[in-house]
């Protein structure tokens, strides 16, 4: 079921969880600055994702929502270019991050996130709003916005380095449109489940 607790952004949460943790894939951050500190750059953070399958813009959006949504991962400045995220074990897991976190290890990201998620959701034969034309219409604009906004994140790579009005921009698209894919998986998948309540 297409829901918050099994998003993509919930996977992605996971995955940076489970590198955080990992002396392998963490660093140290600053000795000087943030003693003690391990963790990964969010430039490199987004590149491993990307090798996962994920789009680009649902990276932009998670990686960027995750602080605030799980209180464990917090964010560490060298420089205002220069941002590591790090686990903090002495910060507890909220139960509802706890659940999120159990159902996302079970799940395999590389079977979902290459390509939209709106355009593989299935609406026909659905009741109401969901079963309409112009329901299909919105998931077919939302996965070409998806890929549009692919296209700018990667040609923003090209332009580097950025400015931070430019930054703020590309994070606040992309969290708003992983958002909205999100709200669209939501409405789909519960508008099925109340098509089985009503057989």
């Amino acid at each position: 079921m297409a829901n918050t607790k099994n998003s993509q952004a919930a996977k992605i949460r996971q995955q940076i969880i489970t590198w955080l943790q990992d002396d392998q894939t963490s660093e140290v951050v600053s000795e000087e600055m943030f003693p003690g500190i391990r963790g990964i750059r969010a430039v490199k953070l987004r590149e491993m994702l990307g090798k996962l399958g994920y789009v680009q813009s649902v990276v932009m959006g998670a990686v960027s929502a995750a602080p605030s949504i799980d209180p464990r991962i917090k964010k560490a400045a060298v420089k205002p270019r220069e941002v590591y995220y790090y686990f903090d074990v002495n910060t507890p897991a909220p139960a509802k991050i706890q659940r999120q976190a159990q159902r996302a290890a079970t799940a395999d990201p590389a079977t979902t996130a290459t390509t939209p998620q709106a355009t593989h959701l299935k609406t026909t034969g659905l009741p109401g709003l969901s079963g309409t034309a112009a329901f299909k219409q919105v998931l077919a604009a939302n996965a070409q916005l998806t890929t549009a906004v692919d296209g700018l994140l990667t040609a923003a790579q090209n332009e580097r380095p950025l400015t931070e009005l430019e930054l703020n921009f590309l994070t606040e698209l992309a969290t708003k449109l992983a958002q909205q894919t999100e709200s669209l998986q939501n409405f789909t998948a519960q508008s099925r489940i109340d098509q089985l309540r009503r057989l």
